[in-house]
């Protein structure tokens, strides 16, 4: 079986953001939930930097949490406040792995691709909480939510996995 490998800016990725796809690739990337104290911080924007608009959004902007891909040769901690930073201007105290799942990739349009997801998901405690406004116009609001009140407007469906992992 012959492989291709793709690089863009040392990212571990087999498929979009990157021109081509590899069928049978694997595509890792974090989902990581901003934390202080007790609360928990999604961000409602358009997109994830980088991403396409997710087909769900109807034209409304969503919530979500922060997301890219593992750069070659990062720690998970590197990985995770590179990440952070980029996508929301702050410091990450500490952060942990609290789950860790594989997907079939999707395009734009809902189609299965032929390329699996690994996915860890990373509770990362911040320094402050973010704010709007965030590199320009990128995130439009804040919204500060508990385990016993998640919001129903994440995008990919994402109340469900954190329902599931913040109530264990």
């Amino acid at each position: 079986m012959e492989f291709e490998y793709n690089w863009q800016n040392n990212e571990a990725n087999f498929g979009p953001p990157i021109s081509k796809e590899m069928d049978g690739g694997t595509h890792i990337t974090f989902d990581i939930l901003l934390k202080k104290d007790d609360k928990y911080f999604a961000l409602r924007r358009e997109c994830i930097p980088g991403h396409e608009v997710p087909p769900e959004s109807e034209g409304e902007k969503l919530l979500f949490l922060c997301h890219n891909l593992i750069h070659y040769g990062e720690s998970v901690e590197e990985c995770v406040k590179r990440i952070v930073k980029s996508q929301s201007g702050l410091e990450v105290v500490n952060c942990e792995i609290v789950d860790l799942r594989t997907v079939l990739m999707e395009n734009s349009g809902g189609k299965k691709m032929k390329q699996w997801g690994i996915i860890p998901f990373i509770i990362a405690k911040v320094d402050a909480k973010p704010e709007p406004g965030i590199f320009g116009n990128e995130v439009s609001e804040v919204v500060t939510f508990t385990k016993d009140n998640i919001p129903s407007d994440f995008a990919f469906g994402k109340q469900k996995l954190l329902t599931q992992i913040l109530n264990r």
